[in-house]
């Protein structure tokens, strides 16, 4: 038996039917090891990286199995296995899985081969298996480097950003820059002074085709725009013309490239609203269906064999061609050798397991065939006239094209990412051939009023387009890179438009205060083309590596000494940065970094506020103190002295005496209130109810708006005993305090008072087997309760 280990299990059930009898396919399910969580995780006297197995982890109610017992499961399968074939991704990330379950397994030279596959055909599948090979280590050594390099600046720079800037915050290599190009982006558009200026156009032949005026006479490089609103009148007012010049021409526009990881992210962004992270799992999906190619690649070129796939099948449906394949320019730093994403089964329009799959996969199989095909051709007619008033003449240029042959845009009429509209409507309109020298009278004229533009804010799409040439990121890393930098709540999405926050504005400005070398565009770049180098072989893990962490040791020591990163909010006891902590379910509130300080502050509107003393009421040396109440809204305050245990309400962030309830039974005890709960679990249910403080008292009240109420009661119809009124989980409702001698008599509630059941016209509410809960109504001491301890 030959055992192969892929890294998804959605692609075991497609790779066993290709290879058939004799073979058995696991998956790893992704990593296996990783970095520790709450460590740095590397030995900075070698930089080797400690490596240790994902735990299990739980969602929804589910323990999924962690990295040790996913590869226990595969070592039980290996022992009967003559060879190991080792099948994750084609890229870095994928060799370097690879490595990891080699390592894990304990697997020598001998052991294993290692396969990677663009597509899952069987033609694919086994030519792969006929070019398997041993591990490319300077493809793992290039992912570690990464890793490592993430792991430095996240967990070097982060702590001293969050003590600085006063609330948990993290740096990222990659990350923090892309924050950056948003803010300062948005900085500009704030900057920005928008300009007034005029334009003109006329339009003839019934309004069938226009003219703009040409400003370019009136304006210089200094003042570019025309301000004289007089003039511009003038020239809208021009109706006779003179033809100065007249051409026609035949333009050609060749079709988009076919979609590279991140041209696929962006016309999924653009074309069908999908985010980043939703496009790359939908990829992923159709990939291991074997509906795609790989969808981790920068090539936009097809392979030979893809290229005559595409051919065939547009000649097969009569779609025009060009006369040799089209191969299209890639970036220079262009990586892993994948061909450009395409579907491997041109016959199938259609594919994927639902509606979302599906017009990701039609996306996909439109680009790749559109951008074989022949060029879309226009006729294009330019006529340029001009009218004299005055000492001024006033040039007007028109500007019509009208499609002659579709080529590409039959299949597709918009480019996915580019097109804003239908491109086959000229600017100009329907504009004809006319003679030069010959005369021309307009209809109409209009004056235009503009306005210069800022900056467009950038989309998810553009920004990714922007890291793209940056040559910031790889294709496998822009889902997440868009996923943390929204997730951290550094930039915010308006209507599709990216803004940075407050606090994505305040990391940068720390960073670039700090003058941190990875904040900056060119040095994130260079970093990108260092670990190009150790994939290609050219350099080392340490050679990028140890230089990198030298610099950043110095960029920290530098901002120690030189204190050019100040704490926002000092703590006003030792100068010391106050950090803000937000527990799950309590109060925000702040203090102090300093171990020996310990300050602590309130949180009020996201600032440190100092607290405000409120001596106890009841005791001489105690000090009221907030808390966040366990059961219900709000909050109350609490004595700190143990012994005295005295708690108040909190009224507007201040403690208030709580009102105090007597006993309507013993007129001396003081009411209590408590919270209802199951006899079995001992958790919350049903509500609040009030008790007398007293030992002797036995009273028990009902609870409405926090106030006590005498528990209702009525007799029962059938057996005449008390019937109480209770809250259950769909409402009030009536039961018979005679269930225990078997009368299970339970009525509707309609105004406080019991009614047969359904006769309000309402579903009959669910209260199990009828039990009534066992508390009594005042007067009537039939058992005694245990009492709650004591509580607000």
């Amino acid at each position: 038996m030959k055992l192969m280990v892929v890294e998804s299990p959605n692609k075991i059930k497609k790779l066993e039917a290709i290879l058939g009898d004799g073979w058995k396919v696991m998956a790893s399910v992704g990593h296996i090891r990783d970095l520790p969580r709450d460590d740095l995780g590397i030995d900075l006297a070698d930089f080797v990286l400690n490596y240790e197995f994902i735990p299990p982890s739980t969602f929804q109610g589910r323990t999924f199995p962690g990295g040790e017992e996913r590869v226990a499961r595969i070592r039980r399968e290996m022992r009967s296995a003559e060879m190991v074939y080792l099948a994750t991704d084609p890229d870095r990330e994928g060799e370097a899985i690879a490595w990891h379950l080699k390592d894990s397994l304990g697997l020598d030279e001998t052991q294993y081969m290692r396969v990677t596959f663009d597509s899952i055909t069987k033609d694919v599948i086994r030519g792969a298996l006929g070019k398997a090979r041993k591990i490319d280590y300077d493809l793992v050594h290039a992912q570690e480097a990464r890793r490592a390099l993430d792991r430095m600046y996240g967990y070097l720079v982060s702590p001293l950003l969050s003590e600085t800037l006063g609330m948990s915050l993290s740096a990222g290599r990659v990350q923090s820059p892309a924050v950056r190009l948003v803010v300062d982006n948005e900085r500009r558009i704030n900057a920005f002074k928008k300009t007034s200026h005029f334009g003109a156009v006329v339009s003839f032949d019934g309004d069938a085709w226009q003219a703009e005026w040409n400003t370019k006479p009136f304006v210089t490089a200094e003042a570019p725009y025309v301000l004289d609103e007089a003039l511009a009148t003038r020239a809208a007012k021009c109706r006779q013309f003179k033809v100065t010049d007249s051409q026609n021409t035949t333009a050609r526009e060749a079709p988009p490239a076919p979609f590279s990881t991140s041209l696929l992210l962006q016309a999924a962004s653009v074309s069908l609203k999908f985010d980043p992270e939703v496009t790359a799992r939908l990829a992923q999906k159709l990939f291991e269906q074997g509906a795609i190619t790989y969808i981790g690649t920068d090539s936009v070129n097809f392979s030979d064999e893809g290229l005559r796939d595409i051919r065939a099948f547009a000649i097969g449906k009569g779609w025009k061609l060009p006369d040799e394949p089209r191969r299209f320019k890639e970036k220079a730093s262009a990586q892993e050798g994948h061909e450009a994403i395409r579907p491997t089964h041109l016959e199938d329009e259609d594919a994927g397991e639902d509606d979302p799959q599906r017009a990701l996969y039609r996306l996909i199989w439109q680009r790749s065939i559109a951008s074989q095909l022949a060029d879309a051709t226009y006729k294009v007619n330019t006529v340029s006239l001009a009218a004299v008033d005055g000492a001024e003449t006033f040039e007007f240029k028109a500007n019509g094209r009208v499609m002659v042959e579709a080529g590409w845009r039959a299949l597709t009429a918009l480019d996915a990412i580019a097109d804003e509209g239908d491109a086959d409507e000229p600017a100009g309109g329907k504009v004809p051939m006319l003679e030069i020298g010959s005369s021309k009278r307009a209809d109409s004229g209009k004056l235009l009023r503009k306005e210069t533009k800022p900056p467009a804010r950038y989309t998810k799409a553009s920004l990714i387009k922007k890291l793209e040439n940056e040559g910031i990121g790889r294709p496998r890393t822009y889902p997440p890179i868009m996923k943390n930098i929204m997730d951290k709540g550094y930039l915010s999405e308006v209507k599709r438009f990216l803004q940075p926050t407050d606090i994505g504005c305040q990391l940068v400005d720390e960073l670039v205060k700090g003058e941190f070398g990875f904040i900056e565009v060119p040095f994130t770049r260079g970093m990108e083309e260092e670990l190009d180098h150790i994939a290609g072989g050219g350099r080392s893990y340490l050679d990028v590596v140890a230089p990198a962490y030298e610099q950043l040791q110095a960029e920290i020591a530098a901002v120690g000494t030189g204190g050019t990163m100040k704490p926002r909010f000092p703590c006003p006891k030792c100068d010391s940065g106050q950090r803000r902590y937000a527990p799950s379910g309590k109060t925000p509130f702040w203090c102090c970094t300093n171990a020996e300080c310990k300050h602590f502050m309130d949180d009020v509107g996201g600032k440190p506020a100092e607290r405000k003393v409120y001596a106890c009421t009841v005791c001489d040396n105690g000090t009221m103190r907030r808390f966040k109440r366990k059961v219900g809204a709000g909050n109350l305050w609490a004595c700190s002295n143990d012994e005295c245990k005295h708690f108040m309400d909190d009224v507007n962030g201040k403690p208030v005496e709580p009102t105090v309830h007597k006993c309507p039974t013993c007129k001396a005890a003081p009411l209590r209130r408590y919270q209802k709960k199951d006899k079995e679990t001992g958790k919350p249910k049903g509500g609040f109810g009030w008790f007398c403080t007293g030992t002797e008292c036995k009273t028990f009240l009902d609870d409405e708006g926090g106030k006590p109420v005498a528990i209702k009661t009525a007799p029962c119809p059938k057996c005449g005993k008390l019937m109480y009124r209770r809250k259950g989980e769909f409402g009030y409702f009536w039961g018979c305090s005679g269930f225990k001698d078997g009368c299970k008599t339970v009525m509707d509630d309609k105004g406080g008072k019991p009614v047969p059941k359904d006769a309000k016209g309402g579903s009959k509410p669910k209260v199990g087997t009828g039990k009534i809960p066992t508390r009594v109504a005042v007067g009537v001491p039939t058992r005694v309760v245990a009492r709650p301890t004591k509580k607000a």
